[in-house]
């Protein structure tokens, strides 16, 4: 069962009888098995994804001189390694105390973004910072250091997620990193937050009702959208309908039925206005997703290659470097957005199988991490970065077999992009730094 939080009886006591059963809990599951302080599994696990992401794009760009965003790749995951340790080994009490200042430090990088001669603009969205030849992207740090507010928040005392007042505390925490992104035009990893937000929600004891909700309203947009492209109206106003009888199910006062009906509603009214006002890129990628076969020759045409790479594999696949479509280059930024295409070719079903099992297999153990956590910091976060590792699994691979639309959103320690790279890294470190902290607590039990 997972940790249950933000109960509304918080005082001492019950705490520490709730932090000693976990205890107790934690010391059976390591008389289980052989005291492992650095959970190796799940470093393994993050290591091999590394590794296989660095084969992958060292194939990925046979024809680019000297192979340049492989030894990119690899420096940063150098890189990452002191990092990673050094997380690993940092005093909790540290940690705590350093989460307002890195959150505060990433919406200041956000902004930063917007000031001529600091932000860089790279196909249409301004999304990184370059200072003194050095690029990187802020919204990436901006996810680690959410997910710890949100850690430290909830582990408030009095806090309860069934209260509307604490719900929108918690709602703004995630919103204010996520609408300057939304500033940077970049749709995909903002919408990431929305994923890290419902999770945590999900996990901690949040409203049903507000889960369903937020969850309801992207489905709505993305009805407003279609019925704005096919001229069908009647497919967004069957959508809001259908949502605004599922929210008076719940039969929850009528002031918040009522809060639940106009955000409904004001998404699906609003979304097709709304297309209209986005990029021409972004655009075109909603329209390949609803008929990536109209566009082959312009927006849906890395969609189709991409599809073909996949489904060309076989088996067992073409072999190392001797894909057809990735050697020749067909797929467009296949070292990032579409890297999956990559090992699906060449490696094919098995390989395939291989990199899917390996991504889910840390998401399930970062899961079973949560469970065990024993306090609503760490619980939340554990929980909340497995959230965001399934959306971003389950989104780019889906972009990469024409299932869910282009979003620019990397394959977790796979897809090229030294700056996720090191977060990635640096969210396991911080999350086996929780796992040693208990296994020398629960030893003295």
């Amino acid at each position: 069962m997972p940790v249950i939080i933000n109960q509304e009886s918080q005082d001492t006591d019950m705490s520490t009888y709730i932090t000693q059963d976990h205890e107790f809990e934690y010391a059976e599951e390591m008389q289980k098995q052989t005291v492992d302080t650095w959970d190796f599994p799940t470093l393994l696990a993050m290591l091999s994804l590394v590794a296989i992401g660095l084969i992958s794009i060292y194939s990925a760009e046979p024809q680019t001189q000297m192979h340049r965003f492989f030894f990119k790749q690899l420096t940063y995951a150098v890189l990452g390694l002191p990092i990673l340790v050094g997380f690993i080994f940092m005093p909790q009490h540290w940690l705590r105390a350093l989460v307002p200042f890195a959150y505060a430090a990433s919406l200041v990088l956000l902004v930063m973004i917007f000031i001529p001669g600091v932000g860089m603009r790279i196909n249409g969205q301004l999304c990184w910072i370059n200072i003194g030849g050095i690029q990187f992207q802020p919204s990436e740090f901006a996810k680690l250091s959410t997910l710890l507010m949100i850690g430290r928040f909830l582990e408030s005392k009095g806090v309860r997620l069934t209260a509307l007042r604490d719900v929108l505390w918690l709602a703004g925490i995630v919103l204010l990193p996520m609408i300057l992104i939304l500033g940077e035009k970049d749709t995909g990893t903002a919408s990431v937050f929305i994923a890290m937000f419902t999770g945590v929600m999900l996990w901690c004891g949040g409203d049903l009702f507000f889960l369903f909700v937020f969850s309801v309203m992207p489905l709505v947009g993305i009805a407003g959208m279609y019925a704005k492209l096919h001229d069908a109206r009647f497919v967004m106003y069957g959508a809001v309908i259908i949502a605004a009888i599922a929210v008076l199910l719940f039969r929850r006062s009528i002031i918040m039925s009522l809060i639940g009906i106009l955000l409904v509603g004001a998404i699906g009214f609003s979304s097709g206005p709304l297309y209209e006002k986005l990029p021409d890129h972004q655009q075109s990628r909603i329209k390949t997703y609803f008929d990536p076969e109209k566009y082959p020759k312009d927006e849906g045409y890395h969609v189709l290659q991409s599809m073909m790479a996949v489904g060309s594999g076989g088996a067992t696949g073409k072999g190392f470097m001797k894909g057809t479509l990735t050697q020749l280059r067909y797929i467009p930024e296949q070292w990032t957005d579409f890297i999956f295409a990559v090992p699906g070719e060449e490696f094919g079903f098995v390989g395939s199988c291989i990199v899917l099992g390996l991504l889910i297999f840390l998401i399930f153990r970062l899961v079973r991490l949560a469970r065990l956590s024993r306090n609503e910091f760490e619980s939340a976060f554990t929980f909340g970065l497995a959230a965001v590792l399934f959306y971003h699994t389950t989104v780019n691979i889906g972009m990469a077999i024409g299932l869910v639309p282009v979003m620019g959103i990397p394959l977790p320690y796979l897809s090229s992009g030294g700056t996720a790279l090191l977060a990635n890294m640096a969210a396991i470190g911080i999350i086996i730094g929780f796992h040693r902290a208990r296994t020398k607590r629960a030893l003295q039990y």
